[in-house]
């Protein structure tokens, strides 16, 4: 009867260390499955799944990968081929403009071959982030004093900035972010005076989408020739911050 009753304890004791040990296999088994579908699923996730460019974006990379072949490399243009200073610009102002590059607010215009080269370009930047990130950049890019000199007449265009430009620019050129009008110190005097007669000319700020544009279209009207546009364009040059 002992016997019968040791042997019995024997196995249940056999049969509950045999079932620990099943219970262990099978949680090191799930483990192992667990894992396994982990590996998978980043594997595919890797190939297959679309990789947001927004999250991975870099001003420096983008700007490398985009602009520096037109714009250089310190952002510093190029005036043979029409492409302005950009180094230090206003952040906001550039993605402003690269927006309206890419929905056709800016460089749509047919005779506008320079806006059209812009819109080509900023195809490849397909998110606000991207925008932002590569704004921010050029905005922090040392301004580059500009190559080429520029005249005009200093008390004429100081005259002629106080009555139109300032309003919105500032007394000093300095901006004024809440009507969205940019920051006109450093710009170079080549780029603003081209944009300026755009303006006067309707190629730029036509579109009733364009608020800005409209503003300034409305305000270029105001200058009544090429000779006052050079004037006011450069005394906005002497302009420091």
């Amino acid at each position: 009867m002992e016997i019968t009753m040791l042997l019995e304890t024997v196995s249940s004791v056999r049969t509950l260390v045999l079932t620990k040990a099943a219970r262990q296999q099978i949680k090191a088994t799930r483990r192992q499955i667990t894992c396994a579908v982990s590996l998978a699923s980043l594997v595919v996730g890797t190939f297959f799944s679309p990789i947001s460019h927004a999250a991975a974006a870099d001003g420096k990379a983008i700007f490398n990968g985009t602009c520096i072949a037109c714009h250089g490399s310190k952002g510093e243009g190029n005036s043979k081929i029409g492409a302005p200073n950009i180094a230090g610009m206003e952040a906001s102002y550039v993605q402003r403009q690269l927006a309206h590059f890419s929905s056709g607010l800016r460089g749509s215009a047919p005779n506008d071959s320079y806006g059209a080269q812009m819109r080509a370009s900023v195809a490849v930047l397909k998110t606000d982030a991207d925008r932002a990130a590569i704004a921010s950049y050029i905005a922090s890019l040392p301004q580059v004093k500009p190559s080429a000199s520029y005249s005009g007449n200093l008390s004429k265009g100081s005259t002629q900035f106080n009555a139109v430009c300032s309003s919105c620019h500032g007394s000093r050129g300095q901006g004024n972010p809440g009507m969205g009008a940019p920051s006109l110190i450093g710009v170079e005097p080549q780029y603003l005076e081209r944009q300026i007669n755009a303006f006067r000319s309707g190629q730029r700020g036509a579109n009733p989408d364009d608020k800005q544009g409209g503003l300034m279209k409305v305000g270029a009207s105001m200058l009544p020739d090429a000779g006052s546009v050079r004037d006011v364009v450069a005394y906005i040059a002497t302009l420091k911050p």
